[in-house]
């Protein structure tokens, strides 16, 4: 397939950045990168992930999958980042193909220095249908400011099969 080449004028890279992050559920601080089938949640960083469509994608996603309880959550906090005008969040948000139970919501979220963490943008809520959908997100209000950038996914009930990909 084609080969994928760095987009012109990526600021910061989560997917790159992916073990940089720490990780945590219910179940507390996760490992990355995880262990997949960890029922206390886990997070991968997959080089060629399968879109809920079928199709391979030949930029690299991240694979969240949240603690495996009733409501189960998993959270990835990012080192700060200087926001500037112009920055803004781009990804393909889905669940893996074939993770036919899968029913989640995507947000993110975020904190600046020692405030309390604010949600940015979503709760989205994906389940397994088939599509993918890209969020396009101006981050022109946090612009200035040093952001810790906070990749969340929450179980919409059962965490079984909640198999979520970022790319």
């Amino acid at each position: 397939g084609p080969i994928a080449t760095p987009i012109a004028g990526v600021a910061f890279d989560f997917t790159a950045n992916v073990c940089a992050a720490v990780w945590f559920s219910g179940a507390g601080r996760l490992p990355c990168p995880g262990n997949d089938g960890d029922p206390n949640g886990f997070v991968l960083k997959l080089n060629n992930p399968v879109l809920e469509t079928g199709v391979t994608d030949t930029r690299p996603g991240i694979l969240t999958f949240p603690q495996n309880v009733q409501n189960g959550y998993i959270q990835g906090f990012y080192l700060p980042f200087h926001v500037q005008t112009g920055d803004r969040f781009r990804s393909i948000i889905n669940c893996e193909y074939g993770a036919t139970s899968c029913y989640a919501a995507f947000r993110l979220d975020y904190q600046v220095g020692s405030d309390p963490i604010k949600t940015f943008w979503g709760p989205f809520l994906d389940r397994y249908e088939g599509q993918y959908y890209s969020v396009d997100v101006d981050l022109i209000p946090l612009a200035g400011k040093d952001v810790k950038f906070i990749l969340t996914l929450m179980s919409a009930g059962s965490a079984t099969g909640d198999r979520a990909l970022w790319v």
